[in-house]
Formats: C-alpha cells, structure tokens, sequence
C-alpha cells in the first residue's frame, strides 16, 4: 500500500537551494562589478575635469609665460614642483589633485619637434594626470595640445 504525500523531498529540497545560492552569487558579482565600472568612471571625469582645467590655464596666458620656472604660472605655492626644465626654459611640471587617490600630474612643455626641425613659435603642452587605487580603478588621463604664437 503506497502512501503518497504532498511536498518536497530533501534532495528537492537541497537542489533548489543550490541553484538559487548560484544565482545570486552571480548576482552579487554583478552588482560588484558595476560599483568598480561607476568609480571607475568618476575618476576618468575628474580627470579629465582637472586636465582640462589645467589646459584652460594655459591657454589663457600669453605664449612667452608658458615657461617652466618657479614662479608664475608654475609657482611652488600654488602646488606645482618643477622636475626638470632645459635652457629654452621648457621641461616638466608635477602636481597633486586631492579629488582622486594618490593622483600625480604632469604637464610637459617643450618646442614642437615634427622631426624636421624645431618650431620656435608653438609648444607642444601635455598633461597627464594618473591615479592609483584598486587593480581595477586605477588609470590615466591625457591630453596633448599645441599653443601657437600668434603675432598681434
């Protein structure tokens, strides 16, 4: 005489708890992934913000006070060290942003050199800004632009 019950058996039971343990472990990973691609995206955009910041800078000065010295434009109170400078007075320029984690930038003056001779009446100017933090989130941002002299 068979008995028939209504429910679930154990391994029923046990087999459904596994499939849904899956799910929503892949779901977390989902949910992991899309809070590294958003930080990573507000890092690029501040980045990019300050880049384009500091581009703007140089754009709104005149092409002869483009020069890496300890003053003016590039001053040591106004948070830029100067790493290198040559004698027509281009070279590199560090500098901090506390917006993003462990960030240094970069801007690099120098006389545009196509490899057919140097121009003396443009620059090629060009900011980098990196930062650190986890594998993922980390990067850089770049931009390169030429400041030409124009007679008046």
């Amino acid at each position: 005489m068979a008995r028939h019950k209504g429910g679930f058996t154990l391994i029923e039971l046990l087999v459904t708890i596994t499939l849904l343990s899956l799910g929503l472990l892949s779901l977390s990973s989902l949910f992991v992934s899309a809070i590294v691609s958003d930080t990573k995206t507000r890092y690029i955009q501040l980045a990019s913000d300050r880049v384009q910041r500091e581009m703007e800078r140089l754009r709104s000065v005149d092409f002869n006070s483009v020069v890496v010295t300890n003053t003016g434009l590039f001053a040591a109170d106004q948070g830029y060290t100067k790493l290198s400078q040559d004698a027509l007075l281009m070279g590199v320029v560090a500098f901090s942003d506390d917006s993003l984690p462990h960030a240094v930038g970069r801007i690099t003056l120098a006389h545009y050199n196509p490899g057919t001779g140097i121009y003396p009446s443009l620059k090629q100017v060009t900011v980098t800004l990196s930062w650190q933090g986890a594998r993922l989130a980390r990067g850089s941002v770049t931009e390169v632009i030429l400041l030409a002299n124009r007679p008046t």
